[in-house]
């Protein structure tokens, strides 16, 4: 499950688990509630995430995807240098904004 918060202009989402297979299809329809209830604006905080998997970075990529269909944009959060580095050298982050804090 996800926690949500309002900040700002944003709806922070912090996964309480890793973003791997077993996990990407319950985040997926969760995800794709939030923009139905037109939540566009959406920074999801990896802070309690350990492990992202192929799947997982597909998640980002549908979500990049859908919010930006309708004029919103995707921010992650992570401290992670490796989360940096993976999302750098699969070059998602010049979809979305890879930053350490909103």
């Amino acid at each position: 499950m996800m926690q949500t918060e309002a900040r700002s202009e944003m709806l922070v989402i912090k996964p309480d688990h890793d973003i791997v297979a077993s996990h990407t299809e319950a985040m997926r329809q969760e995800l794709q509630a939030l923009v139905g209830q037109n939540h566009v604006n959406l920074a999801i905080d990896l802070g309690d995430v350990q492990m992202i998997d192929s799947k997982g970075l597909a998640i980002f990529m549908l979500c990049h995807k859908s919010v930006s269909a309708k004029g919103g944009r995707l921010v992650v959060l992570t401290a992670n240098p490796d989360f940096k580095q993976l999302f750098h050298i699969m070059r998602m982050d010049e979809h979305f904004t890879v930053a350490e804090t909103l």
